[in-house]
């Protein structure tokens, strides 16, 4: 089967923005995918917690691709001129399923998701995604320590 196009893809990014604080269905993460695949006509393969093809790499992911998350933890530290502050975010204990939105060159990802923070309602997250040092050239510099994994997936056309 085809990968769905960058069009496409937009279609299911639509289909969770539409319903951003709004619960989905049962409000499980993988509810939100599934119902999104089911609207806009993408296929999904019989495997759980399967959305397509596998993408290799981080720098191939692409709006619209759906991440697998894996016991995955993100910390993130700051520091600058007047101290630090450190958050850590986890997703998946022991699978999490979202819906990749943005990503930046860093590694920061804007994902669409629900069934976080307490709450089944669908919500809009950005979080690191790799592991970096990055330094802003003004004094401020940022750690990045990421475990767990994630599969990216990529979702394929119904055959017509």
């Amino acid at each position: 089967m085809p990968d769905v196009t960058e069009q496409q893809a937009q279609r299911l990014i639509a289909f969770a923005v539409e319903r951003l604080g709004r619960q989905e269905g049962n409000g499980q993460c993988w509810t939100l995918v599934n119902n999104g695949f089911a609207s806009v006509g993408f296929h999904k393969p019989s495997s759980t917690y399967r959305w397509g093809r596998v993408v290799d790499q981080l720098a191939n992911a692409r709006p619209g691709d759906v991440f697998q998350f894996s016991n995955f933890r993100v910390s993130v530290r700051v520091d600058n001129d007047e101290g630090w502050q450190e958050e850590t975010l986890s997703r998946g204990d022991p699978r999490h399923t979202a819906i990749l939105e943005s990503i930046d060159a860093n590694g920061r990802a804007t994902f669409l998701e629900s069934n976080v923070d307490g709450s089944f309602n669908v919500q809009r997250h950005r979080f690191y995604v790799r592991t970096a040092d990055l330094d802003d050239g003004n004094g401020e510099r940022t750690t990045v320590r990421v475990s767990g994994s994630f599969t990216i997936y990529r979702p394929q056309a119904e055959e017509e």
